[in-house]
């Protein structure tokens, strides 16, 4: 194995499953991508995030081959897309939109029919990505009777066929149901974590990215704003802080004993305090006995919920690109 397939990520090791450097598109005289770069790797679940418009399919669809690229570089499994395409297109399987289907067929004469167009799909490997995908009891039934959810676990089955290295799905909870998606989700992350792909997942589902991801990638207007672990997106958004709400009695005094602290009055009652996470607890004590000291009563103290992935991703959207840490 080259020796730049190989990534070392704490103590274990990671195989570079796709790079892309530099890349730019132009449709007609605008100008979408702008310089693109992030690596992902086999093993996890990359999130591809942005607001409507951002570049996501666009980009989607030049990685799978869909649209020529004007300038840059993308790899797949260390195969140049530019200059070994065919070679570069066997390792990655993907789904744009909706995945395409022969309704008067049934589940497995759809795999059937796909597998003839791949080389070394054998009936093994059909029967093992029906039992991956959970397929196995309505596998053989007409898709015309299959609901969404299922044919998008076909789908799923149908682009890991040929056993690729890389899977691209773009918006595939698009009109499912809850049940439906957690279904996807717990199949997307199997096939990452206990099957070795880089599945590369593209949604508008926020808290849903949050749940699946191993790592996220925000785009915002054809730039690439960076890539995160969901863990470094929402405690780097926080700067080191943690805040508490307050409830007493007199909000105004309050303000007056909080000379140095952050805070914000958010009612007649309550006051958003933040403080150092490090010494957040200690400072919350000092500041309670300050308060019962100077008369005021403390009916509740509570810490705020922590930051979401979707507050984080629309702070940095809406910011220009902004940057997090």
């Amino acid at each position: 194995m080259e020796n730049n397939k190989i990534v070392q990520s704490g103590n274990s090791e990671r195989e570079l499953a796709l790079k892309i450097v530099g890349l730019n598109k132009t449709l007609g005289r605008k100008q979408i991508l702008h310089d693109i770069n992030f690596e992902a790797y086999r093993g996890e679940v990359f999130g591809f995030l942005g607001p409507n418009g951002a570049g996501k399919t666009t980009t989607i669809k030049v990685i799978l081959g869909l649209l020529s690229l004007d300038e840059g570089s993308i790899e797949v499994s260390g195969v140049d897309i530019n200059k070994k395409f065919e070679k570069a297109m066997a390792n990655i399987g993907g789904i744009v939109e909706n995945p395409d289907m022969y309704k008067h067929l049934t589940g497995i004469q759809n795999l059937e029919q796909y597998a003839r167009m791949r080389n070394g799909v054998n009936r093994e490997r059909i029967d093992e990505v029906v039992k991956l995908v959970g397929l196995s009891n309505r596998i053989k039934e007409k898709i015309g009777k299959y609901s969404l959810g299922m044919r998008q676990r076909l789908g799923v089955a149908q682009a890991i066929l040929h056993k690729p290295n890389v899977l691209i799905l773009d918006e595939p909870t698009n009109g499912l149901d809850p049940a439906g998606i957690k279904e996807l989700r717990d199949i997307l992350k199997g096939l990452a974590h206990e099957e070795g792909i880089c599945v590369m997942v593209s949604s508008h589902l926020m808290s849903e990215m949050e749940l699946m991801c191993d790592r996220v990638g925000i785009i915002n207007e054809g730039k690439m704003l960076g890539v995160y672990t969901i863990e470094e997106m929402i405690s780097g958004s926080r700067n080191g802080t943690a805040e508490y709400i307050f409830e007493v009695s007199d909000v105004k005094k309050t303000c007056t004993l909080l000379e140095g602290i952050k805070y914000v009055v958010i009612d007649e009652n309550r006051i958003d305090v933040e403080f150092n996470k490090e010494t957040a607890r200690d400072d919350v004590a000092d500041v309670i006995q300050a308060l019962v000291t100077a008369g005021i009563k403390v009916y509740s103290v509570s810490a705020k919920e922590n930051k979401k992935l979707e507050d984080v991703f629309i702070e940095m959207t809406n910011s220009g690109g902004a940057q997090i840490g």
